[in-house]
């Protein structure tokens, strides 16, 4: 009786517990996208069953947390919806939106259940609207050089690469910087558009690695490093034939290498990186060759090492300029990390990208000195200029601003004089250090923000909206005590010029680079991808497409920065006459755009290169790029830029043939010449004086040595 009592009390207990339990309330999605000029959107909310009573329950507007403005983005009032007992199950709700035709930022719009009555609210109270704007954003392709694809040429072998790439005018060649092997790749560049390999410079004798390679009258410079932290790397010199001529010792990771345009010196970025275990952690340092006594009599006394040991006693003020030194118990000496360097054209200043630490550091190459270090700042992507993707959750863009800040972090830097000023230009990429005994790459949800200027953490860290995007763990508690109150993400995805002299920004392409690849008509479909794969957005939550390789030439009597993108490929091109007022020119890539990891074409542009048409045989200019992922060689042709009045003029003076490459029975001479025709075992085949022509009927197809009576050659190509 006693059992039978106590099970009718447990029954009875359930069935009020139950018949207590209020149905739940949700919206059916987290979110949805809307373009503007679709008029409305529509919610769906849903209950879990059928209330006993009439159940009701508001739709309201987070506004703290939506960046839409009533009455401008939306009409909306907060909605009452009610559930009956014996009704439908779903309801809609219906948000007018508006259409304007001003260019935009995109915005979101949050709503939340709440007051609910004969009801509870479930988990998913919370939907967001994005609102996309419809407006086009990317100007007109101007194209004023008239640039076109020419070809891709694949470095083959075991494990081929491409990362840097430099050419040699007087012998027609490429040499290309296969870092994974070590070796420098030597490719026939005498047709530009049927590139065609010619031998292989084996380094591996002097290091694990390759980084970098640079050429200048007729000598090639190119570095290697070993795989052991804190070892100094070799800079070999060799002949365009890949003879090595010398060696001598740089820095601790030699890491970019380039020549003064007088050719007096060579300078080294040695980058100096730590151990995984941070126990080592070498200074990084910039070396200066002194090329007076020709490469073949270097010694290490030549060598000039330029540390930052003098700005050791500045770390407080340098941090107090936002100059990042933040390694484990690193000097400002171990801390700066030289990156990438570029020389003013009267040889007497450089300036050097320090890339972790997100600054310039200036040096004085008449005294051998460095001068200043130049904080480059933050970039504030609150404001509408700076709108950027950043999460890779949703299959849209959402093209927003975001209360954080981008620090610039450039890989490459350029230079070019205007009106007397010297500006440089910076492809402004990220990078974080990532090492085993120290990683400063977090995501939101392991921060703790300051609540009284980032109320909505909460909000942030959903997955579309900042929860995926990696911050900064060593920036933004600018009071020290444990909460954040600014986030700092990587990278600027943008170009900026600075003037040379003060550091002073003058201009940034703000949200350019991903609003013209998303709106491009055959890239927008892979936007924000990355570089061996094609899968849209992978790539919007970490740099997104990562400004990697940037160049400034003078062409045709304009300035012009070629801008290379690491991740979804190609490059932009930009008018920089103007510093202030850059004109785009165009975007270019050359990838396919099928869904999959079997990516095809040029990938991961590392190094960009110009060669002028009088220093080719298509007699056009071309843009040369080393593609690191796809180890390929890019060659673009600017058709409206090619030889002057001026140059034909110039080289009737001078000794030249054409066509070349050979299209018929002869190619003539500029000029009566005496010449000795050789094949490129040095077999002399033909001899004459004062020929107008060479007939080549004779000549299988293959590369040819043409000497003239003075000494000077010239390379014929005969198809």
């Amino acid at each position: 009786m006693k059992k039978k009592y106590i099970n009718f009390l447990f029954g009875l207990f359930s069935l009020v517990a139950f018949s207590q339990t209020n149905p739940e309330i949700n919206f059916d999605e987290a979110y949805i996208s809307v373009n503007e000029d679709e008029g409305t959107a529509t919610l769906t909310v849903s209950i879990s069953e059928s209330p006993d009573m009439t159940a009701t329950i508001d739709v309201s507007v987070l506004a703290d947390e939506s960046t839409a403005v009533a009455g401008t983005d939306y009409t909306f009032t907060t909605e009452t919806l009610t559930f009956a007992s014996s009704g439908a199950l779903t309801q809609s709700v219906t948000i007018d939106i508006t259409d304007d035709t001003e260019m935009a930022p995109d915005t979101l719009l949050a709503f939340m259940l709440q007051n609910p009555t004969n009801s509870a609210v479930g988990e998913d109270n919370i939907a967001v609207i994005y609102i996309l704007d419809n407006e086009a954003h990317t100007p007109a392709y101007t194209n004023t050089l008239g640039i076109n694809f020419g070809t891709s040429y694949a470095i083959t072998g075991n494990n081929p690469g491409s990362e840097i790439v430099a050419h040699d005018a007087e012998t027609m060649r490429l040499f290309v910087m296969n870092s994974g092997n070590a070796s420098i790749e030597v490719l026939d560049f005498s047709d530009p558009l049927h590139i065609s390999a010619m031998n292989t410079v084996d380094l591996s004798a002097y290091g694990d690695g390759g980084t970098s390679v640079a050429i200048y009258n007729g000598i090639v410079a190119a570095t290697a490093v070993p795989d052991e932290v804190g070892v100094n790397g070799t800079i070999i010199f060799m002949d365009t034939n890949g003879t090595i001529v010398n060696t001598i010792e740089a820095g601790a990771l030699p890491d970019m290498i380039t020549f003064t345009p007088d050719g007096s010196k060579l300078l080294v970025a040695n980058e100096g990186e730590p151990s995984q275990d941070y126990m080592t952690d070498p200074e990084g340092t910039i070396s200066v060759v002194d090329l007076a006594a020709g490469v073949e009599n270097l010694t290490q006394n030549d060598v000039t090492t330029l540390n930052f040991n003098a700005f050791d006693a500045e770390i407080d003020a340098l941090r107090a300029e936002n100059v990042r030194i933040f390694g484990p118990n690193a000097s400002v000496s171990q801390d700066l990390e030289p990156e990438y360097i570029t020389v003013s054209a009267d040889s007497q200043k450089a300036w050097v990208t320090l890339q972790e630490n997100n600054a310039i550091a200036v040096i004085d190459l008449s005294t051998l000195e460095i001068t200043d270090i130049f904080p480059m700042g933050l970039k504030d992507h609150s404001l509408p200029q700076n709108a950027l993707d950043t999460s890779n959750e949703m299959d849209f863009a959402f093209m927003s601003t975001w209360p954080i800040k981008g620090m610039y972090m450039p890989d490459a830097i350029a230079n070019y004089t205007v009106a007397g000023t010297t500006y440089y230009v910076t492809a402004n990429e990220g990078d974080a250090r990532e090492y085993d005994a120290f990683e400063e790459e977090i995501n939101l949800e392991d921060m703790v923000l300051d609540a009284s200027i980032f109320p909505n953490q909460a909000f942030l860290e959903r997955e579309e909206n900042l929860g995926k995007l990696n911050f900064s763990n060593v920036d933004g508690d600018l009071d020290n005590d444990g909460e954040y109150e600014e986030l700092h993400a990587y990278g600027a995805r943008s170009f900026s010029i600075y003037n040379g002299t003060t550091g002073e920004q003058v201009y940034d392409s703000a949200d350019d680079f991903e609003r013209f690849t998303l709106e491009d008509a055959v890239y927008g479909a892979i936007f924000n991808t990355t570089n061996d794969e094609n899968e849209l957005k992978n790539r919007s939550d970490n740099k997104g497409p990562e400004p990697e390789a940037v160049i400034v030439e003078e062409i045709n009597g304009a300035f012009y920065a070629v801008v290379g993108l690491e991740r979804i490929g190609g490059f932009m091109v930009y008018d920089v006459t103007d510093p202030t007022a850059p004109v785009f020119e165009g975007y270019f890539n050359n990838r396919d755009t099928e869904p999959g990891e079997e990516v095809t074409g040029d990938l991961a542009p590392e190094g960009i290169i110009y060669v002028k048409p009088e220093d080719n045989a298509t007699e056009k200019g071309l843009i040369v790029i080393a593609n690191e992922v796809s180890a390929t060689i890019s060659v673009y042709t600017l058709d409206n830029n090619t030889l002057s009045l001026e140059d034909v003029v110039a080289a009737k003076n001078n000794f030249s043939i054409y066509p070349n490459p050979a299209s018929g029975i002869r190619v003539f001479f500029n000029k009566p010449t005496t010449f000795s025709l050789y094949d490129m075992q040095g077999r002399q085949l033909q001899k004459q004086q004062d020929a107008t022509h060479i007939d080549v009927t004779s000549l299988r197809s293959g590369t040819y040595i043409v000497r003239n009576a003075q000494g000077e050659s010239k390379k014929l190509l005969v198809k």
